[in-house]
C-alpha cells in the first residue's frame, strides 16, 4: 500500500502496518477481523489499555470546559493534579516540568542540567534509548543514533552495570573525562525495549556515591518503567537513590492523550527562583494532558485495579516459569509487568502477530509488556499463544 505518510522506523518500501477497526481494552480488532491481543501496551504507554472509561471521563469534561491554555495559564485542577503526582512519586520537596511526550522530557532534562552546572558532557550506557528527539538521541547508544549525526563531543559511554568491576571503571571515565566537565549522568532505571536490564541497588548506590562526589546530577529516565509497570509506582523506588531529575512519560496519561513531565529536584527548583527557566512548550501542561493524567492517578489509587495487578503480576511470573523449560528460550529476565525473553535463534516477527498478538518482536527477543488492567484469562491466553509460537518455531 502506497501511504501518504510515513511508518516510524522502517524502510518505507512494504513498510510493516496494520488497518485497525475497534479496540476494547486489552485488545485490537483489524479491519480483516483478527483479534490482537496486546502484550506489550502499544509501544509500552497503553498501561490502562486502549479506551480506559476513567482517562475518558477527565478528558471529555476538560473538552467541555478549558480544552486549550496558555502555557502561563492555571486552570481547574492544574495545581491539585499536580501536587497529587508529586505526593505519588514520594517526591513532594521537588518541581514538575510538563512535556508532551518521552523525548521532550529527556530533551529539558539534558538542558536544566546543563544549565544548572554550566557544564557540558552527559555520560550515559551504550544499551540505551532515551527519545527521537536529538537532544535525546544524543544520549541513546543503540542504533538510532548513529544515523542522525549527533555530536560526538557531548557524551561518554559508561559501563553496563552488569561488567565486571563497572563501578570502578565508571570513576575512571569520569576521572578520564574530567568531572569539571560532566553536567550529569542519564540512565533508564530499567531498560525497555533493549533488552529489561537492571542494575542492582549497590550498583545504584556506587552511581549515586560517585555523582555526589563529583559534583555531577543522576537523571533516572522512568519513561518505560513508570507509573506501576515493575511491581512499584516507579522504578527508583526498588533501589533506594535519589535522583536529580526524574523523566516521566508513556503511562502518564496511558498514551491517550501525547504527555511527560520532568521532575526535578528542590535544589534545582530553588535555582530557578533567580535564575530565568530557559525551557518553554507551546502545548506546556495541556490541558487534556493534565486530564489524563488526572484519570491516571484515580485509577493507580483504585483498589480494584491494584488487586487485579497484583494477580495478574503473579499469573506473569508463573506463565513465564513454564517458557524456561523451552528449547527456544535462552534467557527471561522480569520486572513486574515488564520482561524480556532472549531466543536461542531468530524468529519472524509476523508468527506472533498472525498468532493473535501484538508484541516487540526482535531478531532474537521478545519484549512483553502488557496493559496493567489485562485481565487473568486473557493474560494465560496470551501467554498460551506465545508459548505456542515459540514451540512451533524452528531455525
Amino acid at each position: 500500500m502506497d501511504l501518504p505518510f510515513y511508518v516510524s522506523w522502517s524502510k518505507q518500501k512494504n513498510a510493516p502496518s496494520f488497518e485497525i477497526a475497534s479496540v476494547d481494552g486489552a485488545t485490537v480488532t483489524t479491519t480483516e477481523g483478527l483479534r490482537l491481543i496486546d502484550m506489550t501496551s502499544i509501544s509500552y504507554q497503553a498501561h490502562f489499555g486502549h479506551n480506559h472509561p476513567t482517562i475518558i471521563k477527565h478528558i471529555k469534561a476538560q473538552l467541555d470546559s478549558i480544552p486549550m491554555s496558555s502555557p502561563k495559564g492555571i486552570y481547574p485542577h492544574k495545581i491539585e493534579t499536580t501536587r497529587a503526582l508529586l505526593d505519588y512519586m514520594d517526591k513532594k520537596d521537588g518541581k514538575i516540568f510538563y512535556t508532551t511526550g518521552g523525548a521532550e522530557t529527556v530533551e529539558n532534562a539534558l538542558k536544566i542540567a546543563r544549565d544548572v552546572t554550566k557544564k557540558r558532557i552527559i555520560l550515559a550506557r551504550s544499551n540505551s534509548y532515551h527519545g527521537a528527539t536529538l537532544g535525546a538521541l544524543m544520549a541513546t547508544g543503540d542504533w538510532r543514533n548513529p544515523m542522525h549525526l549527533t555530536p560526538d563531543n557531548w557524551v561518554v559511554r559508561i559501563p553496563e552495570p552488569d561488567e565486571v568491576d563497572a563501578l570502578s571503571k565508571t570513576r575512571e571515565v569520569i576521572l578520564k573525562t574530567g568531572p569539571e566537565h560532566i553536567a550529569a549522568i542519564i540512565i533508564e532505571t530499567i531498560t525497555g525495549g533493549n533488552g529489561v536490564y537492571a542494575g542492582t541497588k549497590e550498583w545504584w548506590n556506587g552511581l549515586k556515591k560517585l555523582c555526589v562526589e563529583f559534583k555531577i546530577l543522576l537523571i533516572m529516565d522512568e519513561v518505560v518503567c513508570g507509573f506501576g509497570r515493575t511491581g512499584k509506582p516507579f522504578g527508583y523506588m526498588h533501589y533506594e537513590v535519589e535522583p536529580d531529575l526524574i523523566c516521566l512519560a508513556k503511562g502518564i496519561s496511558g498514551g491517550m492523550i501525547p504527555f511527560g513531565a520532568l521532575w526535578t529536584s528542590k535544589k534545582i527548583a530553588e535555582y530557578y527562583d533567580e535564575n530565568i527557566l530557559c525551557c518553554g512548550l507551546t502545548n506546556y501542561a495541556h490541558p487534556l494532558g493534565v486530564a489524563a493524567l488526572q484519570g491516571v492517578l484515580e485509577i493507580v489509587h483504585d483498589k480494584n485495579f491494584l488487586d487485579n495487578l497484583a494477580q495478574v503480576e503473579g499469573i506473569f511470573i508463573e506463565e513465564l516459569e513454564k517458557l524456561k523449560a523451552l528449547p527456544m528460550v535462552k534467557a527471561i529476565r522480569v520486572h513486574g509487568m515488564l520482561c524480556a525473553i532472549d531466543l536461542n535463534h531468530s524468529i519472524d516477527a509476523k508468527k506472533f502477530f498472525q498468532n493473535g498478538l501484538y508484541l516487540v518482536a526482535q531478531t532474537n527477543r521478545v519484549i512483553l509488556a502488557p496493559p496493567l488492567i489485562i485481565s487473568e484469562s486473557l493474560l494465560r491466553e496470551g501467554m498460551n499463544k506465545l508459548a505456542q509460537v515459540l514451540k512451533e518455531s524452528k531455525e
